[in-house]
């Protein structure tokens, strides 16, 4: 899925270095997202560069889901995504056999960071 520019952008250019693959373009006036280099910034970013670096959080959104009614939607989106892959990948360690090695880091580790939500209120 790409991106595309709405009727919210302001034409602030910041868009245009942060875009990793060079998929925005424009002719000096309008703004555009090629959709043939857009890719999200799947691989190099953990969410769109365009859409990150928008002071109006609603100039660059998902071509397929048309506007956001609010920035905080999106980021609630990225993550409810990022916790859920998170949650699955962890379940997937502690049941896939490991080195004893492996087993002591996790453990500590967990331990370490209980003890610090502890410490912190969370």
């Amino acid at each position: 899925m790409t991106y595309t520019i709405t009727s919210d952008c302001i034409s602030c250019q910041r868009c245009l270095s942060a875009c990793p693959t060079g998929a925005i373009q424009t002719n000096g006036t309008a703004f555009w997202i090629d959709v043939n280099r857009c890719n999200q910034c799947e691989g190099s970013h953990g969410v769109p560069q365009c859409w990150a670096v928008c002071p109006t959080n609603e100039g660059c959104v998902p071509l397929t889901t048309g506007t956001l009614t609010t920035s905080s939607e999106a980021t609630a989106d990225y993550w409810d995504s990022w916790f859920a892959t998170y949650t699955r990948l962890v379940e997937r360690l502690k049941h896939s056999p490991q080195s004893s090695y492996w087993r002591q880091w996790f453990d500590a580790y967990s331990q370490n960071l209980k003890s610090l939500q502890t410490q912190t209120g969370s």
